[in-house]
This record gives structure tokens, C-alpha cells and sequence, in this order.
């Protein structure tokens, strides 16, 4: 089946609504009063089965169409139309279609107060805006968004796990940079996203540099986001970081 506009993407979603999963899902993603997801909405669909609507509608799927979506208050439509902004953004980079990458980029700012789970923000950041900051080195709005002051949470951690793909091409030095702006913030999900690129940075070769990062900044580091960046190491470094975080 091939779908075209928001509102058939929509009824198709809808349609898969399973209401004792969305149940489960209201808790998954701390949607109570006070919660990171607060007011947060879901009809109880699985990541599968966004996607399979995602393969029949992306390609017929007019951006506008694909912001519609985003904008809508429930977080599995939301998502939907986040994942064919990626496709879209995928093919016209294939494609060095370089006036449509900018387009999608740029709605994708634009709609950052809907890209407001980590969820969202991980499945849809990395390839649309680490892969435009790849393809546009003089790009600095990331460097903005990972400071606190006047940015949400979830911009902030839009910049840091889009260097996932500055790291995979040879920009360590940008995780290192936004990492160091997320020392002293007071939200976990930011420091396992720091953690979570500092680790793939290992992962990725840059080894001493991630020790030079530690030991600079150790002292300081939030608990999960040493444990997230040294997962990969051996066991007795790991243990030694660790140690010297707590001044032991």
C-alpha cells in the first residue's frame, strides 16, 4: 500500500493502536507529572511497525507532508514522520542533492520542540544532523544547542549524539568539545548521551584521546557518564578511572 499525505500516513499508524502496549509505553518513557516526557501521548506502537509504515511512505512522502506529521502530538506519528525525514535526507545525500539535504536540515530545527524524547532524538539525529554536520564542517548551530543556557535538554542532546557521525569521519575533537559543556548538567539523559559518545570515540581508535579527556575532566564527570565511556576499556582501567573520579 502506498501512502502519500499525513493523514493517510496517520490512519495507517492508528490503525496498528494497541492501547495495553501504549500503557506500557507511558511508563517506559517517564511520562508523569514532572517526568522527562511529561504529557507525552502513545497509542502503543512498536518501533517495527512504525517502520514498515515508514518503507511504504517515505519515498511519496512531500516534506511538508513529513513535518505534519512531527508536529502532532502523538509520539508514535511524530516518530514516523521523523524516520521519513531521514530516508528523504539519506537519498538526497546519495544523490549530492545538497539544496534538499539543507532543506530537510534546516525543518528539522525548526521542529526541535517536537523532538522531545530520547528516542526521537537518537533514531532521527545522528544521520540528519551529524550527517549534515559531516557534509558542512562550517555548520556551528550544534556548538550553540550544547550550551544549556536558552536550550532544552533535547536540543542539547540532539548536538551530542550527532557526533556520532564526526567521530566515524575523523571529528573526534567536536565529542570531546560538547561533552566537556555537559559536565555540570544536571540531567541524565544528557550525561549517558556524553557517555555514549565518549565510548564511541574509543570504539572508533581515538583511545589516548579519550584518555587525555579523562584525565582533564574525571574529577568532574557524573558517575553514569564515566561508566557509559569507559565500557570498552579493559577491566582494570576502567577500575582505575573510576577510582580516581571518586579521588581514591
Amino acid at each position: 500500500m502506498s501512502y502519500c499525505c499525513a493523514a493517510d500516513i496517520k490512519s495507517a499508524l492508528l490503525s496498528m493502536a494497541d492501547a495495553r502496549q501504549a500503557q506500557q509505553l507511558l511508563r517506559f518513557f517517564k511520562t508523569g507529572p514532572g517526568q522527562y516526557g511529561e504529557g507525552d501521548m502513545f497509542v502503543g506502537l512498536r518501533n517495527p511497525q512504525v517502520r514498515m509504515v515508514v518503507k511504504e511512505a517515505w519515498k511519496d512522502t512531500r516534506l511538508p507532508e513529513a513535518v505534519k506529521l512531527v508536529m502532532s502530538p502523538i509520539h508514535e506519528v511524530r516518530l514516523c514522520g521523523l524516520l521519513i525525514m531521514v530516508e528523504q535526507y539519506i537519498r538526497a545525500m546519495k544523490r549530492s542533492d545538497t539544496c534538499f539535504m539543507t532543506e530537510v536540515f534546516d525543518a528539522y530545527l525548526s521542529l526541535h520542540p517536537y523532538v522531545n524524547n530520547w528516542d526521537l532524538v537518537d533514531l532521527s539525529a545522528i544521520k540528519i544532523v551529524g550527517n549534515h554536520e559531516v557534509c558542512n564542517p562550517d555548520v556551528d548551530v550544534m556548538d550553540q544547542w550544547i550550551i544549556p543556557d536558552g536550550h532544552s535538554l533535547w536540543q542539547q542532546r540532539i548536538s551530542m549524539v550527532s557526533t556520532w557521525m564526526l567521530i566515524r569521519n575523523g571529528r573526534p575533537d567536536v565529542c570531546f568539545r560538547r561533552a566537556v559543556c555537559l559536565l555540570t548538567s544536571p540531567h541524565d539523559l544528557l550525561h549517558k548521551a556524553a557517555g555514549w559518545m565518549l565510548r564511541e570515540a574509543w570504539k572508533n581508535g581515538y583511545k589516548d584521546s579519550l584518555r587525555d579527556f579523562l584525565d582533564e575532566n574525571v574529577s568532574l564527570m557524573p558517575s553514569v557518564m564515566l561508566s557509559y565511556a569507559s565500557e570498552q576499556m579493559p577491566a582494570s582501567e576502567r577500575r582505575a578511572w573510576q577510582l580516581r573520579r571518586r579521588g581514591l
